[in-house]
């Protein structure tokens, strides 16, 4: 390839050099900002701290008062609607396969928290449970799953390479998956993911999920509140 595209060589190299000095340049500045940030909060006075509490509380509440509104929403919406239809309800934490209001099967669910996971590259990843309206993007039977590289940080683990993530059966033998890339998964057998729960997805018994998996295609509503 470098003697017939030698231009494109060369290109493709210095491009690669410049995203590693990139990265190398960011991940030196990291501990550099918490520093800046932790002064910074050390020189406000105990009344801007306070103000500055309570912005954040308020803003908090106006979150959850309008998580609750949509939660509600999700609810009339789901009883309203005469399709067949899916309704994850996390307070009672079911998964639920409805025909308008008729409820065909429930199946206990396992949510994954809310989460952040930090590595020490300073990369962060943000995971949190979803609420409204969402639709069946895939079914997958047993799939090969590659494992993030969050799941290895969050436990303390080194990253493996790619090849080594791929796992058939990493999701369980039933995987539904949102249009938001949720996934609605039955307990694996095998891999990091097998004694616990991907924080922001949902996790069922095989034989609930296998009930269920049949009953419902790709486009198929659901509500999630």
């Amino acid at each position: 390839m470098r003697r017939e595209h030698p231009v494109f060589f060369w290109g493709t190299l210095a491009v690669a050099a410049l995203f590693l000095g990139a990265a190398g340049v960011i991940a030196s500045r990291v501990p550099k900002y918490r520093a800046e940030a932790a002064h910074f909060n050390s020189q406000l006075t105990a009344a801007q701290r306070a103000t500055r509490d309570s912005l954040l509380q308020a803003q908090q509440k106006r979150t959850q008062l309008a998580v609750a509104v949509l939660r509600r929403d999700m609810r009339i919406r789901s009883l309203e609607t005469r399709k067949r239809h899916l309704a994850i309800v996390l307070e009672d934490s079911v998964l639920e396969l409805r025909q308008g209001r008729a409820t065909l099967r429930r199946a206990r669910l396992t949510i994954g928290a809310d989460s952040t996971v930090r590595a020490p590259d300073g990369r962060t990843w943000r995971l949190v449970r979803p609420v409204g309206e969402r639709k069946i993007a895939e079914r997958q039977n047993t799939p090969t799953y590659t494992i993030p590289e969050w799941v290895y940080v969050g436990q303390g683990q080194p990253v493996p390479a790619e090849s080594e993530r791929r796992i058939r059966g990493g999701l369980g033998t039933y995987v539904i998956r949102l249009d938001d890339g949720t996934e609605i998964y039955s307990q694996p057998s095998s891999g990091p993911l097998k004694d616990v729960v991907k924080p922001g997805a949902f996790m069922a018994r095989a034989r609930d999920l296998a009930a269920i998996f049949d009953a419902v295609g790709e486009e198929t509503p659901v509500y999630i509140y």
